[in-house]
């Protein structure tokens, strides 16, 4: 065990072991990428010993769900002060900003969220991307308020959110693993988005 190690050990914050082990995850993931995430490095970034992992989470996919429902909780944060600050631009461009921005700084992380959820099925991972999607649709619904009914703009919000979704799988798959997506093409993918939107609504 090293210095480093040992000093962990000695400094770890009992009460707060599962805050610690998300961000030892967090951070292995960003430095070192999926590869890097064994339970012995997390533990050892955490400072506590392998088997206090399993004490606060069943096994490896619980504590990576742990990190997914925490991600979707960031993602739902940034999105909230982007509308607060920026609302002014619309529901749309400002949630939609942060969401990509979120994308751009973090494509490991998101692509271990959308696993968790679709691979994982775990429920509170899908509560946590719920949480997500109801600041998303509760901006762009504020859009379109004074052009369609709620049920028709709820529709719409949630098409959008899929959207999001699969411009952010093409994009990703067309980088480098750990990079995320040049902004050029996600600004263009906002803009067109918009224009399709507006363009239903005049019509």
């Amino acid at each position: 065990m090293t210095a480093v190690s040992l000093e962990r050990r000695r400094t770890y914050h009992v009460g707060n072991v599962r805050g610690q082990l998300l961000t030892a995850t967090r951070n292995i993931l960003q430095e070192n990428g999926r590869a890097g995430l064994s339970l012995r490095a997390i533990a050892d970034r955490a400072g506590v010993a392998p088997g206090t992992v399993y004490y606060h989470y069943a096994d490896k996919a619980a504590l990576l769900a742990g990190l997914a429902v925490d991600g979707f909780r960031q993602l739902a944060e940034a999105m909230r002060v982007a509308y607060e600050t920026d609302g002014d631009q619309g529901g749309l461009r400002s949630t939609g900003a942060a969401y990509l921005n979120f994308l751009r700084q973090k494509p490991e992380l998101y692509e271990l969220m959308y696993e968790a959820l679709d691979v994982g099925r775990r429920e509170d991972v899908a509560a946590a991307e719920a949480e997500a999607f109801a600041v998303s649709r509760a901006a762009i619904m504020a859009d379109l308020a004074d052009r369609h009914p709620p049920e028709l703009a709820s529709s719409i919000a949630e098409a959008i959110w899929v959207w999001g979704r699969g411009i952010a799988a093409v994009a990703l798959s067309r980088t480098l693993p750990g990079h995320g997506p040049e902004d050029g093409a996600m600004e263009s993918a906002v803009r067109g988005l918009e224009a399709l939107i507006a363009a239903q609504t005049r019509a």
